[in-house]
This record gives structure tokens, sequence and C-alpha cells, in this order.
């Protein structure tokens, strides 16, 4: 089984044995405030191949670079426009990922082969202590099998990966729950890629008007940075989204019924779960309970759809694309 070291903080012995493992070329799962990531060293190509190796994931789709503070993410890139620098003033340490132009530095693994690069610097300590005593950017995606749940805990990285990783750092539950906003700075205009924790609003407040991408990339074409496919988040029950109180007529199997705010009559044998009408509450702790649904064995879930306002944003995203139909 994959070692498992518990940290309590970012003092924690743990982590000096996790920069040595990452240091040799291995894999270190740690916690960030969004979900648990899979590390390696960023800047070293073979050790990035044993990321996409372990998660199964597509060449076609980069990974985020983690870095300890603006000074490395600069570094990293050909242009820091000063929006990047407004921004990083106002959000780093957080969960906001600029996509920037890359410089000669960054691996094209880790581009996926394109001409940008994904930055981001987490607030969580044990993530950042980890960063700097590796004294290099870590290349970390979410540590889950390519398209699957994202993990918002140590188990859930050791059910999904095993013994792919060489150490799990366990650093309890994460705090926010949904991976980090995604904000493109490397074209004519700024563009939200993935939505996150930090809202379109926000960002407007802070750099002007930025346009939000909306779309789905189909499997084998280059995405720009991660979230960006068609499928993705996904539980191993079938995600169905539907109107408050429908779908259940049909309910057969081993079903699970999520509600938001109200939970309405549900027939014998569906399995009901309340969550309150709260987008952040909901953010936070929708991937916990769709593992633990999976756990239970469920077939199906089915879960009202969310409201369309932005502070839903982020969690309709996630949910859209956990909902899709695999690819023929």
């Amino acid at each position: 089984m994959t070692r498992l070291l518990q940290v309590t903080g970012p003092d924690d012995p743990a982590i000096r044995e996790a920069a040595a493992i990452l240091a040799s070329g291995g894999l270190v799962a740690f916690p960030t405030e969004t979900v648990y990531g899979l590390g390696a060293d960023g800047l070293n190509p073979e050790a990035v191949a044993r990321i996409y190796a372990a998660k199964g994931r597509p060449a076609t789709n980069p990974v985020i670079l983690h870095v300890a503070d603006a000074g490395a993410a600069r570094a990293l890139v050909s242009r820091w426009p000063a929006e990047a620098q407004a921004l990083v003033e106002r959000f780093w340490p957080g969960p906001l990922t600029l996509v920037l132009p890359a410089s000669e530095t960054v691996p094209a693994i880790v581009r996926a082969g394109g001409p940008s690069v994904a930055l981001r610097c987490p607030a969580h300590p044990v993530a950042l202590a980890l960063i700097r005593a590796a004294g290099r950017p870590l290349a970390a995606p979410s540590a889950n099998r390519s398209q699957h749940l994202s993990p918002t805990r140590a188990e859930h990285v050791a059910s999904s990966l095993g013994e792919a990783v060489d150490l799990i750092l366990d650093g309890g539950a994460t705090a926010a729950g949904l991976e980090s906003t995604i904000l493109d700075l490397s074209g004519e205009a700024p563009r939200i890629l993935r939505p996150g924790p930090i809202q379109p609003a926000e960002l407007a407040a802070l750099i002007g008007p930025v346009d939000l991408w909306a779309g789905a990339v189909k499997a084998g074409v280059r995405q720009a940075a991660p979230g960006m496919a068609e499928r993705h988040y996904a539980p191993r029950a079938r995600l169905e989204l539907v109107a408050p109180g429908s779908g259940l007529a049909a309910a057969s199997g081993r079903v699970a019924y999520v509600a938001l705010g109200v939970l309405p009559h549900l027939p014998g044998g569906v399995r009901g779960v309340l969550l309150p009408l709260d987008a952040e509450a909901v953010g936070t702790r929708l991937y916990a309970l769709l593992h633990e649904l999976d756990d239970a064995g469920f077939e199906r879930i089915l879960m009202e759809r969310p409201p369309e306002t932005e502070a839903w944003l982020a969690v309709r995203d996630r949910l859209r694309r956990a909902s899709a139909k695999e690819p023929a």
C-alpha cells in the first residue's frame, strides 16, 4: 500500500521526506485549500510524465505549476502583465490560477505542447511548505484518476490512485472543496476558463471586464487549461441533474436524491440527502458527498439543478461535466 503520513503543520518532518521523494523524481500527494494535488517536480519532464501515467491523463490536458510566490511565477513566464501583478497581490496565496505565456524553462509536457503555462500559489500551509522545501515549482493536478471525482481527503487519493503514488501527506479535509478559478491572461482579453471559488465579479472589480468561456473541449483536442473537457469530475454512479422533485417516478435500483433547500417526499428505497441552498456550502461538500454515495454502492444519483446565479457558477460547471455522457 502507498504510505500515508499525517502532517500537523508546515514544520512536520514528513514534509522534508516528501521533498526528498520529489527531488528523486517521485510522486507525492498533498493537500491544498481546494483539493488534494498529485505533485511532481514541475521542471523534470520524466517526473511529470509519471503524473500522466498514474492518472491516465491525456497528453492534451496541461497541468498547473504550483509556486511559492509571485517571484517564482514570474521566472516561468515570458510576459507578466499588470493585470497579473494586481491579481496576485489580491488573491495569492489562494484559489486563483493564471494562464500566461510560458518561458522556455517550462517543459512541453507541463504545457501539453502549447504556448502557455497555468500557475497557482496555494493557500495551504502544508502545500506552501512542501513547495519551499522542494525548491522547485510543483506540477500538481488533482490526485485522482482522470475524469473521476477530485479528492478532498487523503483516503480519496489512496482509493483512486493506490500504489501509483509514492507518498500521501494527510492534512485532513480540504477547505474549499472545488478546484481553483482559472483565468487566462495570455490572449487579448482576460477570460475565465474554469469557474472556481473566486467569482467573476471579484476579478472584474480589480482588472475590468472578464469574459467567461462556457464550452467543452472534445477528447483528443488540446486544452488551454485543466477542467475544460466535456466529461470530468464524475462519480462512478450515473449522475443526473433534475428539476426539484422530478426524475423519481422511474427511480429503480440503488438511487440517491440530492435536494437543495427542501427535501421532497421520496418513494421507498430512495435515499434522500439535503444540502443547504448555499453555493459555498455545497461547493465545500459536493465531492465528499459524491465519494460517500459511490462508496455506499449507489447506481444513480439524482441531483437538483442549482440556481442560475453567479454564486453557483462553479458548482454548475462541475455538475454539468460530471453528468455528461461518457464518450462513445
